[in-house]
């Protein structure tokens, strides 16, 4: 068993200023300044180069021309019933229900 010491039992009154762990001021501003103009400045930077890479920007004010592809038609998406010529249309046998009498 470890013998305990007994504590000193007095009190330390601090004042709220003097309980804060950091004073904030402009130290902190200064810091906070410079990192975001570093941050902007490394930004500018990476834009600057990935724009001289670019291989997609002309360099004499070339048109860059797309792939030529057919015209959408606002017709797109319907499904054409009508046979090939010479051919009879062949209609999908209907559905009886017989359960219902006169399914005429």
């Amino acid at each position: 068993m470890a013998i305990h010491e007994p504590r000193d039992e007095r009190r330390v009154e601090l004042s709220p200023v003097e309980a804060r762990q950091g004073l904030l001021g402009r130290p902190v501003l200064y810091v906070l300044v410079v990192g975001l103009i570093l941050a902007m400045l490394a930004w500018a930077a990476s834009e600057f180069w990935g724009m001289s890479i670019d291989t997609q920007t002309p360099k004499d004010n070339a048109r860059i021309t797309a792939p030529a592809t057919e015209p959408v038609t606002e017709n797109e998406n319907i499904v054409n019933d009508n046979p090939p010529a010479g051919e009879k249309l062949e209609k999908a046998p209907a559905i009886i229900d017989p359960t219902t009498p006169n399914n005429l």
